[in-house]
């Protein structure tokens, strides 16, 4: 039973690794100064929450899908045209995250709702479960920015907010 447990999550760190791969073309501008804002802002939600997961250190972390999205966080499949979502696959730490561009902005005022309810939800489990893990509630955020939603709770909620935003 462990070894099959072990065999799912090495696989979804391996299709995390791969989504995360590929083409990089260089984040110098016309300056050569570096990155810019608006090459962050292009990037899909998947290839948002692929970095959030290799910058942050993260415990095992399960992809949340448009099977289970429902299940685990309470949103709509049908209410987003793109996502991209990660729990703590073990359940024992608050860690998650995830990115939602929504069909329309009721949409996204309603995953906004729902991921700010689970946000206090997960809060009040775990300040008696694991005490150790409640400062990464202290900054934790859930954003909306028109159709796009994101959020965090982590080890490092600032850095996320960089890279999710």
């Amino acid at each position: 039973m462990m070894i099959k447990k072990m065999a799912v999550i090495g696989v979804m760190a391996a299709m995390l690794l791969a989504a995360g791969c590929g083409d990089k073309s260089s984040s110098e501008d016309a300056s050569g100064s570096g990155s810019s804002g608006v090459e962050t802002e292009n990037k899909s939600a998947s290839e948002k929450v692929a970095e959030l997961a290799g910058e942050i250190e993260l415990p095992s972390m399960a992809e949340v899908n448009s099977e289970n999205l429902n299940t685990f966080l309470g949103i709509d499949a049908e209410s987003v045209t793109e996502f991209a979502a990660q729990i703590c696959a073990s359940g024992a730490m608050p860690d998650e995250f995830g990115v939602f561009v929504a069909v329309d902005g009721d949409a996204a005022a309603e995953i906004k709702s729902t991921l700010e309810a689970r946000v206090e939800k997960q809060r009040e489990t775990y300040k008696d479960y694991t005490p150790d893990e409640m400062y990464k509630f202290d900054d934790c955020f859930v954003t909306q920015n028109g159709n796009n939603v994101y959020y965090a709770i982590c080890a490092d909620n600032a850095l996320a907010a960089d890279i999710l935003a």
